[in-house]
């Protein structure tokens, strides 16, 4: 592929060759079974409008961590089109976090490159699947204030201790309306939230989470604790508050713009670890 500059005039002179490269791919993904090691690099595709002599150009390299690191060029070896800019990984990544990188070349100054800009730059990212690993984490002295009223039970807390951030820990009550009504409700469906190194509540693990229950005329069951609704998670030492509410949705799994929200609910609990 041939590039032209431009110099305003109204005829068209031989067109000049300028060398330059670029990305086939303006995105890298690279997602690693949990099963697998993290490679500990990963090449990335670059291509040349030659395949003259050899020819290294500059590359503009940012990552998110500096676990991720790149040179600051790639070669072509001369007679080659086609090259790999290599990104070395350390160890010491963690599963469950999305790592980024951003590649940027430059096109030629003064000449119109027939190339779209995005081809001029890649953006990279790795992660590795993350299976949680749940221990025994205390017990939680559960109530309903709103959805099963009057009824207060027993009900296991469990910690994800592979959770791979170091600010926060994920925590979840086991299938707690299954416990509050077990004639409605099925086994299995967690509610999930965090809270820091300390204990303080932080937050849901998600906007609405499964309930258990199910039924033909409203479809399945969700509980959250979403800012739009007025809803909050907090505690006052080992006494935790999840103000919220109980919406449905016509499938299982469903987003949380999918939640159409149907009653107040509030889970309140003494979290005995």
């Amino acid at each position: 592929v041939l590039t032209s500059c431009s110099e305003g005039k109204y005829w068209d002179d031989v067109d000049v060759a300028v060398s330059y490269c670029s990305f086939p791919k303006s995105a890298v993904t690279v997602s690693v079974p949990a099963t697998e090691a993290i490679p500990s690099t990963v090449d990335i595709t670059v291509t040349r409008n030659s395949n003259q002599g050899e020819e290294t150009f500059p590359v503009s390299f940012k990552s998110s961590s500096p676990l991720i690191t790149g040179p600051a060029s790639v070669t072509f070896p001369a007679g080659q089109s086609e090259t790999s800019y290599t990104l070395s990984l350390a160890p010491g990544l963690k599963a469950g976090i999305n790592y980024t990188a951003s590649l940027a070349l430059t096109k030629p100054e003064g000449c119109v490159v027939t190339l779209p800009d995005a081809n001029m730059a890649c953006n990279f990212t790795i992660s590795k699947v993350l299976v949680l690993d749940w221990q025994p984490a205390g017990k939680a002295l559960l109530q309903s204030l709103n959805w099963v009223e009057g009824v207060s039970v027993e009900v296991p807390v469990q910690e994800a201790v592979n959770y791979p951030a170091d600010d926060r820990r994920l925590i979840r009550l086991e299938s707690p309306y299954w416990y509050l009504e077990p004639d409605y409700a099925e086994q299995g469906a967690n509610i999930q939230f965090f809270v820091d190194p300390d204990g303080n509540a932080l937050g849901m693990y998600s906007t609405f989470q499964y309930i258990g229950e199910y039924d033909s005329d409203n479809g399945y069951f969700y509980f959250g604790c979403p800012s739009n609704y007025g809803g909050s998670f907090t505690n006052k030492g080992d006494v935790y508050t999840m103000a919220g509410v109980i919406g449905t949705a016509a499938k299982l799994n469903a987003a949380a713009k999918d939640v159409e929200a149907g009653w107040y609910e509030t889970l309140q609990f003494k979290w005995v670890k």
